[in-house]
Formats: C-alpha cells, structure tokens, sequence
C-alpha cells in the first residue's frame, strides 16, 4: 500500500475539545472540504514545525550571546 513504511501512520493522539472548540473546527472543516482529522493533523503539524523553528532561533540566539 506504501512506498516507503515510513509513511505509515500508526500512532494515535486523543484530544479534547470543548463545544466552542469543535464549532470551529468543524466550520473550518466544512469551509475547506477537509476531514476534521485531517485539518487537526495539518494544523497541529504546522504548528509543530513553527515552535520548532522558533525555539532553535531562540537557542541560536543564546548561542550568539554567549
């Protein structure tokens, strides 16, 4: 089914969210034609990557004061 095992994707992670929260996943959701999973996955993945990025400009920056 995959090229590559390593896109296999077999790990879980449960949130949870309030009616105010689902509300707006679900608009976001029906506006994008996306699975709430899937939108859930990009957006947490997206942010995953600029927290990444945002703590190695601080950590090169400490680095550069020192």
């Amino acid at each position: 089914m995959y090229d590559n095992p390593k896109h296999i994707k077999d790990h879980r992670v449960n949130a949870r969210f309030n009616d105010d929260e689902i509300e707006a996943i679900n608009s976001v959701a029906n506006l994008t034609g996306l699975q709430k999973s899937t939108l859930v996955r990009k957006a947490t993945l997206r942010l995953v990557e600029e927290l990444k990025a945002e703590f190695e400009r601080n950590l090169s920056g400490m680095e550069d004061a020192v």
